[in-house]
């Protein structure tokens, strides 16, 4: 995938000129990535195959759309996208007493429980995102508002980040229980809260989101730590 791969020093300086030139001029993204042009050509190349850059009727090379979103997310000194937390959202759904439980049925972290989490959807507002991935998760419509937001770093005992999230805290409150239907990355559950507190193997930060429910902290961050059988 292109999102993934690590492009070469010349076309890592390619992207870089032409985001502060805008336009440049074949002659011109040589020199920036000090080659002979035969070799050049192959890099320049590559990039509009990647449908980084283009080449316009009057010559001159500039960014296309895409292009600039990658760029302005790429280490200029290792030629790869630049890693960042990834944008999730912890979907609370409340029916009096009951809250909706969730176990996780995939790796990583496969039989922990806690509240159901999925990703932010691209260019969708978050009420709208949580509706749809609890409805696909577990076939209940809700209406969501955001409660705040979690960051948490998952680390192993040589302190190496296994993850790195930040969470959009999620809330909808139901009249009434529905029943989840089946889905095959995890399994849901209507319990009292004290019920899901009380499990074996309960995600760590289960209580704080509770607690920043209740109280109406707007942020909190945590590390945890986990060992290789856990994760």
């Amino acid at each position: 995938m292109k999102s993934t791969q690590k492009l070469h020093k010349a076309q890592t300086a390619v992207l870089y000129t032409l985001q502060y030139a805008t336009r440049a001029r074949y002659s011109e993204l040589m020199r920036s990535a000090k080659m002979e042009s035969d070799t050049f050509k192959f890099h320049i190349h590559k990039l509009v195959r990647l449908g980084y850059i283009l080449k316009a009727d009057d010559g001159l090379y500039e960014l296309t759309t895409e292009g600039k979103a990658f760029a302005s997310r790429l280490d200029k000194g290792t030629g790869r996208e630049i890693e960042q937390p990834k944008s999730s959202m912890l979907m609370v759904v409340r029916c009096g007493k009951y809250v909706l439980a969730h176990r996780r049925d995939r790796e990583p972290f496969n039989g922990y429980w806690g509240i159901a989490s999925a990703p932010v959807l691209r260019g969708v507002p978050l009420a709208e995102s949580a509706a749809r991935e609890l409805k696909k998760q577990t076939g209940i419509d809700a209406k969501f508002r955001v409660a705040g937001s979690y960051r948490v770093i998952d680390v192993n005992h040589r302190n190496t980040v296994l993850e790195d999230k930040i969470f959009a805290l999620m809330i909808a409150e139901l009249d009434r229980p529905v029943a989840p239907c089946e889905w095959s990355g995890g399994y849901s559950e209507w319990m009292p809260l004290e019920k899901l507190l009380r499990k074996d193997r309960l995600f760590a930060i289960t209580p704080s989101i509770f607690e920043m429910i209740s109280i109406g902290i707007p942020f909190r961050e945590d590390v945890c730590v986990y060992s290789n059988d856990e994760y």
